[in-house]
């Protein structure tokens, strides 16, 4: 092994794991709607990176930790801002079966109208971004 490289790498190595180390802290601290927040996010970021006008994304939020009981259905929403609140943002609504948990967070994306999907506990959703010149909408939830 080269000296150079022997010297550098711990610092290769620890700028290798920070984004993996991050990413798995985000899941554990993070519930269901929080966890399709962030994707909605990290989704519309590559949208930007990669000068796409529309972006099909597909997650399985639903998990653990903190996510509905296991074997459990869920309802996601994602409805428009309706106001009253200090951070004009779009909803994000998850209701557990059985009443038992409902998760909620904002988005900054826009929601036109409202969407809604009902998925079992392992099941794929699919939401689809597209481009407007208001910026990025979220147009499909299935």
């Amino acid at each position: 092994m080269p000296p150079a490289l022997r010297r550098n790498l711990p610092l290769i190595i620890t700028l290798v794991m920070m984004p993996l180390v991050y990413f798995a802290f985000e899941r554990l601290v993070s519930d269901v709607a929080t966890r399709v927040r962030y994707a909605l996010r990290n989704e519309a970021a590559r949208m930007h990176l990669l000068r796409e006008d529309t972006r099909v994304m597909t997650i399985r939020p639903n998990g653990w930790p903190d996510g509905c009981r296991a074997g459990s259905t869920y309802r996601l929403v994602l409805s428009p801002y309706k106001g009253n609140k200090q951070v004009p943002a779009a909803d994000i609504d998850v209701h557990c079966a059985g009443g038992r948990h409902h998760y909620w967070t904002g988005t900054e994306l826009i929601v036109p109208a409202e969407l809604a999907v009902e998925k079992g506990p392992d099941d794929e959703v699919r939401i689809t971004l597209r481009r407007t010149p208001a910026g990025i909408e979220i147009v499909d939830l299935k």
